[in-house]
């Protein structure tokens, strides 16, 4: 499997940084971004390599990264409200439970075999960890037209290579889900407008959203469409 590069990723980067009057900022802010970038990319690989057959792609915005380089497939950084630990009930029958490990490797480990077992994979829109902290724009306080634009500017050298990865372990009996309704409502359909491009016409890919309240993922959802 090719690696997507971080150079085309940068450029588009770099232009929007001239765009917005910040460039001085953006040397910086790229050195943060290209090691995120790459921690995780490898991260995401080693488990997608070892899923024959997806059953589910999850969707979300991008990695929070930051200091302690927090990623869903970091073994060594806690779970959050993106996916709990107790989350992965939605893999089990319902009433079922399971223990929790004591440490955080013995949680994740455990995930991740839950994830591979079920065909289960994370797919970020966005290559970049934008974060207030770490970098001068972000996600939750940019312009629509800002947001729109890096959409664009970043499908074709990020999100349809890896749509074409995920395609190529995908059915008619495939799954996109969005985490949250939010990026679903602020993305407006480009997501699905990219995959309609590069897919097979012959597939009526399902999408949905399994966004549960306070932020929480719905099991009972993500559990019935697993069983579909």
């Amino acid at each position: 499997m090719k690696n997507i590069e971080w150079q085309p990723i940068s450029y588009s980067l770099q232009e929007i940084y001239q765009e917005q009057n910040i460039l001085h900022y953006f040397e910086e802010d790229e050195a943060y971004l290209k090691n995120a970038f790459e921690i995780t990319e490898t991260l995401w690989q080693e488990q997608f390599n070892k899923i024959d057959k997806l059953k589910i792609i999850m969707i979300s915005e991008s990695p929070l990264f930051g200091d302690i380089q927090r990623y869903i497939y970091n073994p060594n950084t806690p779970t959050s409200a993106f996916f709990y630990f107790k989350d992965i009930e939605a893999f089990l029958e319902k009433g079922q439970t399971i223990k929790k490990p004591k440490t955080t490797q013995e949680q994740k480990k455990m995930m991740f075999e839950y994830f591979q077992n079920n065909g289960f994979i994370t797919l970020d829109i966005f290559p970049f960890a934008l974060n207030p902290k770490h970098t001068k724009i972000h996600y939750r306080k940019m312009s629509k037209k800002l947001y729109h634009q890096l959409l664009q500017v970043t499908a074709q050298s990020y999100l349809i290579p890896k749509l074409k990865l995920c395609l190529a372990k995908s059915d008619e009996h495939t799954h996109y889900v969005y985490r949250y309704k939010r990026l679903f409502d602020k993305t407006e359909n480009h997501f699905e407008n990219v995959l309609n491009n590069i897919s097979s016409k012959e597939i009526k890919y399902k999408i949905d959203t399994i966004n549960g309240t306070n932020m929480s993922l719905d099991r009972n959802k993500l559990r019935e469409l697993l069983k579909a």
